[in-house]
């Protein structure tokens, strides 16, 4: 989550990190998207610690020795643009899996250029960003394609009111997922 109200210093979270932290020593990092979009498939297909060098820049004195830390220092740097606090998880246990960055990637790029004029062939972005940017995509066909992809079967109801019941619970839930805290809204009131 990004901190506005935050002063933009390495110690904010309003900083852009392009280096993680390994037994107190600084290490400067790749930052580019595609390099992280790689790192989810070495994650799953992870054998050793050593398939991570390649994120360190600056040759081999620049590469932590403590690997496994290493490794998890740049995990974190992964998650952090996941770790939000909105929409939030209602117990729907779906777990499905919506969106593929390199099956889908030309229907990325092309909402990318449509709706930002950002061609991610050739324009070089911050992983953050590029996972901001992605969630914020709103009508192109990768979001028909995700949306085709989470459809679930509805359960068949006889009942009229037991079907229209859980339509108001299911949107009932969407709109709890996404809403503020009441002291937010409290701030707005004021007169």
């Amino acid at each position: 989550m990004i901190a506005f109200d935050k002063a933009n210093t390495k110690d904010s979270n309003r900083y852009r990190r392009s280096s993680i932290w390994v037994d107190g020593v600084e290490y400067k990092i790749l930052t580019s998207f595609p390099y992280w979009i790689a790192f989810e498939k070495k994650i799953k297909n992870l054998q050793a610690f050593d398939v991570f060098d390649e994120y360190y820049i600056g040759g081999k004195i620049s590469k932590p020795k403590n690997k496994e830390e290493g490794f998890y220092q740049l995990l974190e740097f992964y998650r952090e643009p996941f770790n939000t606090e909105l929409p939030r998880d209602m117990g729907d246990n779906l777990n499905i899996k919506v969106i593929d960055w390199l099956i889908d990637s030309e229907y990325i790029n092309a909402a990318f250029i449509s709706q930002y004029n950002i061609n991610l062939i050739t324009t070089d972005i911050h992983f953050h960003d590029f996972i901001y940017l992605s969630r914020c995509l709103k009508g192109h066909a990768i979001n028909d394609i995700m949306t085709y992809r989470s459809w679930v079967q509805p359960k068949d109801y006889k009942d009229p009111k037991l079907k229209q019941k859980a339509i108001d619970e299911h949107d009932r839930k969407n709109r709890d997922r996404w809403k503020l805290e009441e002291e937010t809204k409290e701030l707005f009131n004021m007169r």
